[in-house]
């Protein structure tokens, strides 16, 4: 028998506070960074039903600010003070489908992790309401208060006049975690820097806003008066898988195309300033709004090979808890029970973009055709030579005498070995639309067609002999037109040779 002073009806509960200024801090250490802090407050102006957000920046030293403003449907005072207080929503809890938020936490802690004030104000037609976080007052007091702003005081503050009859305002003052004065670079360079990447970083997670995807109401985002531009990083995809749905779960694969199967522009472009490896992967968005990109979540590696997949994945929020959505919605993870299906359409698409190399890989021991380069194979080792075998070397050699013709093979041979391999493989993972190798001229190709030509004609070929050889046969092969062209000639000077 439990004795009565120790049963759970006994146990005695005191309350316990945390202390202000320490756990403050602690907030500002989530780990937000300028553009993921941004995006989190934009998250809040969709979920207000915003069409508009501005953000006014103003760089100064001492008095640098950040507002951004959106014309939303704006909060009353309960609203308001619900939006300030820590933690003011159940992240368990069944919200709005549509509702970009989860713990209640986003604005808080994305605004302090930048700036050490924030002020918010709402206004709903006639109304306005205003409540401000000074963290310097929090960590002086040790009390968790916020400053109520009178109507007067609301009009001080900057940018307030950009306030439209209907939205709301947050502005983030004394910027102390954004100015950076460690280097020897100037603090303003720096600072607008950043704005560059947050720019870029908010046209990738809002593209499909920006654009106004079917189903989503459109959304401007401004910086400084200049639109962010939509980054839609599945642009011009050139092969797509069919969609798959895993529950509430919907799943797309893509392969982008080949760097010679689009223009060098949009090849760039898809490229992205992290480039494809480091872009390869899943892309998950959340109510169409992307939290996290260019991962396969430990479940493959990132490869050459493989870095023309990517994968869109879009959950619903009712999926947060499984898919252990982090405060700053930058963080994932899979849950086990859709961690095989993950793996098999990795391991579908990876197939396919692997394909694409080496399909254009093998062409180089394609059978019949005549390259000038060759793959030998050797203890499991692969290396490249020149092909002896190929009509134009081969005449080459023969009309050598034969000192001649072994010191010819000897400088073939220090430039097989010397092929710079390394630095080849390094151009095309990472700027391939840069190389361009000294093309053949006509000229040169038919000064060379005719001798090869000719060649072929003393070993008594016929003419559609010599015309399916000179089709395979580089540098001819990868001419398809002019290869047309000339044989059409030779044929025409072969008919008329016969009459």
């Amino acid at each position: 028998m439990i004795d009565k002073d120790y049963s759970i009806s006994n146990i005695r509960y005191e309350p316990t506070v945390p202390n202000p200024k320490n756990l403050i801090h602690a907030l500002r250490d989530i780990g937000y960074s300028l553009e993921t802090a941004l995006a989190d407050v934009i998250d809040n102006s969709i979920t207000a039903e915003a069409s508009e957000v501005n953000i006014h920046i103003s760089f100064d030293m001492n008095n640098t600010n950040i507002a951004i403003i959106d014309n939303g449907k704006g909060m009353n005072l309960s609203e308001l003070a619900d939006a300030m207080n820590l933690g003011s929503f159940d992240p368990l809890a069944v919200r709005n489908q549509k509702d970009l938020g989860r713990f209640g936490l986003g604005l808080k802690t994305a605004s302090f992790s930048q700036s050490s004030k924030l002020t918010v104000v709402s206004r709903q037609n006639t109304s306005i309401v205003s409540r401000c976080w000074d963290l310097e007052h929090v960590s002086n007091t040790k009390n968790w208060e916020v400053a109520v702003y009178n109507e007067a005081q609301i009009q001080q503050l900057p940018q307030i006049s950009n306030l439209p009859t209907r939205g709301t305002l947050v502005l983030w003052e004394k910027l102390d975690r954004l100015i950076d004065t460690s280097s020897k670079r100037s603090p303003e360079d720096i600072f607008w820097e950043k704005i560059d990447i947050a720019r870029e970083h908010l046209g990738l997670v809002f593209h499909r806003y920006i654009t106004g995807e079917a189903g989503i109401k459109k959304l401007a985002i401004f910086i400084n008066g200049d639109p962010v531009e939509a980054f839609n990083p599945f642009e011009g995809a050139g092969k797509h898988f069919p969609e798959e749905e895993i529950g509430k779960i919907k799943m797309q694969a893509y392969l982008l195309p080949h760097q010679n199967k689009t223009t060098v522009k949009k090849y760039k472009l898809l490229a992205s300033k992290d480039g494809y490896v480091k872009s390869q992967g899943f892309y998950v968005y959340r109510n169409s709004r992307l939290m996290i990109h260019g991962t396969w979540f430990r479940l493959a590696k990132q490869s050459e090979a493989t870095k023309l997949a990517r994968v869109r994945i879009d959950l619903p929020n009712s999926e947060d808890f499984a898919w252990s959505i982090d405060v700053k919605k930058s963080r994932a993870t899979p849950p086990e029970s859709i961690r095989a299906e993950l793996k098999r359409t990795i391991e579908k698409i990876m197939t396919s973009s692997t394909r694409v190399y080496k399909s254009r890989g093998a062409r180089i021991s394609k059978q019949g055709y005549i390259p000038i380069w060759s793959e030998y194979h050797q203890h499991n080792e692969k290396s490249y030579r020149l092909n002896y075998a190929n009509p134009m070397i081969s005449a080459l050699l023969e009309s050598l005498k034969d000192e001649q013709s072994t010191k010819v093979k000897e400088v073939f041979s220090i430039i097989e070995s010397t092929l710079p391999l390394d630095s080849i493989f390094s151009d095309l993972a990472t700027e391939p639309e840069s190389i361009k190798q000294n093309s053949v001229s006509e000229e040169q190709l038919l000064k060379h067609a005719e001798e090869y030509w000719s060649l072929m004609s003393m070993m008594d070929n016929d003419v559609d002999i010599i015309s399916s050889q000179l089709k395979k046969t580089e540098p001819f092969s990868k001419f398809e037109a002019f290869c047309e062209s000339f044989i059409e000639k030779k044929r025409k000077d072969d008919l008329d040779g016969n009459h």
